[in-house]
């Protein structure tokens, strides 16, 4: 090495010794930036993941049925209570109107009330109990003729063997309560028939057939119960007997009828009343006495029916008794 560039290499020594110096350190620092990155980066990572479980807790669906779809529960929706329909039931209260009249008056009784609408109270007395139902029964013909001309047998304008139409003999028997049209238009139907008829919907006491063929002329007595005639108006009223025409044309005719006297007597002149009263007396060729009412009460709180049938002489115990069932069911 010549002598100059003995003095050069000589001259670079300190040169790369101060970089060498200030290297070092820089490798040092990166180094432990790095690592304070890592360390950092690894904390921060801890640290989101309760954060991440919570937020999937969140997500789950709750086993609260009343919180669902991630709404907060003070943010549901109240739920409706359940509806509760009514259910026939015994009125006690009811059931003690009618034994208070029956102690009051001295002759045989059954009665059955049945509300239709509101409540649904309930009570009877001897309902069960065969009685005679006087012109009560002609609503069983009623139905059964109507149900006839509904099968197709007829119609309302078929000649009747009394030279009328079904039409003017139904008028005449519920309106006038007239007992030849009833007995035309039973024999035109089948009395037997109409006691099946009758058992099919419910009313399995009742018996109309008392005759002896080939006489037309009755012996003996029908007889029902208050029970089968409660069962069938209420399943007018329901209007499962009938079309909706043929059953608004029978209760439209029971609401007309003459004789007010009874049940409508004890409610309010404009309140509805769809009745068909019956009554049979020692001059009609019985031993005793029968006074009887059955319809359906169309007052402004309830809709009921109600069935009186007694052995008594006179009219003003079934008013009474028809003011007090409706005053106690319209309170």
């Amino acid at each position: 090495m010549s002598p100059a560039a003995r003095r050069t290499a000589k001259a670079s020594r300190p040169a790369r010794k101060r970089r060498l110096q200030w290297i070092v350190p820089l490798v040092v620092m990166t180094v432990l930036l790095a690592t304070a990155a890592t360390v950092f980066g690894l904390r921060q990572s801890h640290k989101q993941t309760p954060a991440t479980h919570k937020q999937t807790a969140v997500s789950k669906p709750s086993s609260n049925p009343t919180q669902t779809n991630n709404t907060p529960l003070a943010q549901q929706p109240t739920p409706s209570p359940a509806v509760q329909t009514p259910q026939p039931h015994i009125d006690l209260g009811l059931g003690q109107v009618i034994t208070s009249w029956q102690q009051s008056h001295s002759f045989t009784a059954s009665v059955v009330v049945r509300e239709l609408s509101g409540s649904l109270r309930t009570a009877s007395s001897n309902a069960s109990a065969s009685v005679i139902p006087a012109s009560t029964y002609k609503i069983y013909v009623a139905y059964a003729i109507l149900h006839g001309i509904e099968q197709g047998s007829y119609t309302l304008n078929t000649a009747t063997s009394d030279g009328k139409t079904i039409q003017t003999d139904l008028n005449n028997m519920i309106l006038n309560s007239d007992n030849d049209a009833a007995r035309t238009l039973g024999f035109l139907y089948g009395w037997k028939n109409i006691n099946a008829l009758l058992q099919s919907q419910g009313a399995t006491t009742t018996d109309l057939y008392n005759y002896v063929p080939p006489s037309t002329q009755p012996v003996g007595d029908k007889h029902t119960t208050a029970n089968d005639l409660a069962t069938i108006l209420q399943k007018l009223q329901a209007g499962s007997l009938l079309s909706a025409s043929h059953t608004q044309l029978l209760l439209s005719l029971m609401k007309q009828q003459h004789y007010r006297e009874r049940i409508p007597a004890g409610v309010p002149s404009n309140v509805s009343v769809a009745d068909k009263p019956g009554w049979l007396s020692p001059a009609d060729g019985e031993s005793g006495y029968t006074q009887n009412d059955a319809g359906i009460v169309y007052g402004p709180k309830s809709t009921y029916l109600l069935v009186i049938t007694t052995n008594g002489s006179g009219t003003q115990p079934l008013a009474t008794l028809s003011q007090q069932v409706y005053n106690y069911l319209e309170s």
